[in-house]
């Protein structure tokens, strides 16, 4: 039986709707079909490709996960962490005990989430999905942490407001490298030229390497663009770039940078 029309509108929020998706095409395609099934008119326009480590960086990250059962704690900062270390983790280790008694550090639901993906439990999650949330919470949880010996597992591209903070109360930090931001060039579907000629009702960014990386490709937001920011570190980059963002998501992930969308579609209708 087909639903009455009321309800159709309900489900599909975002009928007509076009939104902008700028993270990178790997983890584009969750997002789109999310949107997608609420409606959206979805233009992916990857700024973005996460892509190895290089050089002695790899070296470095390849010794640190042989090494990953010696420390107290392993951090993880993004799905991407977790899946690069694993991924190393596996071509060295064959069984997953073989971590030993680390335990588990998430800055977040999605990562958390990648982090089950591998059957590991997350020991330690902050209520504010932020790196510096993330410090702040070790100090209240766990109480003093001077001396412990901890491995972070990150983006080149990482902002040191988590390590400042935890070398600050003492901590014994070894940082991982396991991959890299690059710049997204190629537009194999004609996203940007669709973008830069019907332009967009709501544009999305995950993080502040998707907005520097979507400047660079000398795209504007038009003012009849509305914003929609994954988090404070976003916005903040937004922000100082001249751009004003709409709407914030309350948690700082996916989930609630779609929420955020809805309710500026609400502002369209």
């Amino acid at each position: 039986m087909e639903k009455p029309q009321a309800e159709q509108e309900e489900d599909r929020p975002l009928e007509g709707i076009r939104v902008v998706v700028t993270r990178a095409r790997r983890q584009a395609s969750k997002m789109s079909d999310s949107l997608r099934e609420l409606g959206a008119d979805v233009l992916e326009i990857p700024t973005i490709r996460i892509d190895y480590s290089q050089g002695q960086d790899v070296r470095d990250f390849a010794k640190m996960v042989t090494e990953a059962h010696s420390y107290d704690w392993l951090i993880f900062t993004s799905p991407n962490g977790v899946e690069f270390f694993f991924e190393a983790f596996y071509k060295i280790r064959s069984d997953a005990r073989e971590i030993g008694a680390a335990r588990m550090a998430a800055v977040g639901p999605a990562t958390s989430a990648k982090l089950a993906e591998y059957r590991m439990a997350t020991d330690l999650m902050p209520e504010k999905h932020v790196a510096e949330a993330l410090g702040e919470a070790f100090l209240k949880e766990v109480g003093s942490v001077e001396n412990t010996t901890m491995l972070w597992i990150r983006a080149k591209e990482a902002s040191d407001v988590l390590s400042n903070k935890l070398i600050e109360a003492g901590v014994i930090l070894d940082e991982a490298i396991a991959y890299q931001t690059v710049p997204e060039t190629e537009d194999p579907d004609g996203m940007i030229k669709r973008f830069r000629e019907e332009g967009a009702d709501v544009i999305t960014f995950t993080s502040g390497s998707t907005v520097e990386h979507f400047l660079d490709l000398g795209l504007d937001i038009p003012d009849s663009t509305m914003i929609a920011s994954i988090g404070p570190v976003t916005s903040g980059v937004l922000e100082e770039n001249g751009y004003q963002v709409d709407r914030e998501a309350e948690t700082h992930d996916i989930p609630g940078l779609i929420d955020a969308v809805k309710i500026l579609a609400e502002r369209l209708a």
